[in-house]
């Protein structure tokens, strides 16, 4: 004999299809939440970390520019004594001139020469003496030449017949009462020269400096 369901399946069948999808619903919005939440945690842990990344940058950045002004301060005062240095090194480089000239000087003059008047002017050396003869001057016109601080000598004037002592004009060129007669000296026919020189150099060459010349005046 055939049965018959007279009960409400089609009820049952639409309430368990309903549960169904409401428990997929509940289901994936859950899950939606849930990866929302895990999105957000992870996008948040990221930010935190950036911020902290920039604030960690900004601080060195400012240390950054700590040291490079200090570096700038260093520099300047690198160049400070650098500038100092050079001087001293010029300096020093130009103290042993005056005694090498002295020197030099003392050893060119020749014998029945002598200097009354010494100028320097910038780097020229002006001589005004009194030789014996022409030749004499030009002997120390070759030993100036000779020196290694001196050189570019030449004779800028020369006078004949110069005496060398003057006596007091007497009249009608007779000698007063009890006066003796001045005497001829050597000098009397000397001549009379004027002879410039040029400083070579202002600095310390090597030989100047194994003599120690270099380290005291």
């Amino acid at each position: 004999m055939a049965r018959i369901n007279l009960l409400p399946w089609r009820q049952e069948e639409r309430e368990r299809r309903n549960k169904e999808f409401l428990t997929l619903v509940v289901a994936v919005t859950l899950l939606t939440l849930l990866v929302a939440f895990a999105s957000w945690s992870y996008f948040n842990n990221e930010l935190d970390e950036q911020l902290d990344a920039n604030a960690l940058i900004e601080k060195e950045n400012a240390r950054l520019d700590t040291a490079l002004t200090e570096i700038d301060s260093l520099e300047q005062r690198r160049d400070d004594i650098i500038s100092r240095m050079q001087v001293i090194q010029d300096l020093q480089g130009r103290r042993p001139v005056p005694v090498r000239l002295w020197d030099d000087l003392a050893k060119a003059i020749p014998p029945a020469l002598y200097l009354n008047n010494l100028k320097r002017e910038g780097d020229i050396l002006t001589l005004t003496g009194l030789a014996d003869n022409p030749n004499i001057v030009s002997s120390l016109i070759r030993n100036l030449d000779d020196s290694k601080w001196m050189g570019d000598s030449a004779v800028s004037n020369i006078q004949q017949n110069i005496s060398a002592y003057e006596s007091a004009p007497a009249l009608n060129n007779t000698v007063a009462a009890g006066e003796q007669p001045r005497p001829v000296y050597p000098e009397d026919s000397y001549v009379q020269f004027v002879v410039t020189t040029k400083v070579k150099s202002e600095t310390v060459t090597p030989d100047d400096a194994s003599t120690g010349l270099g380290g005291e005046l």
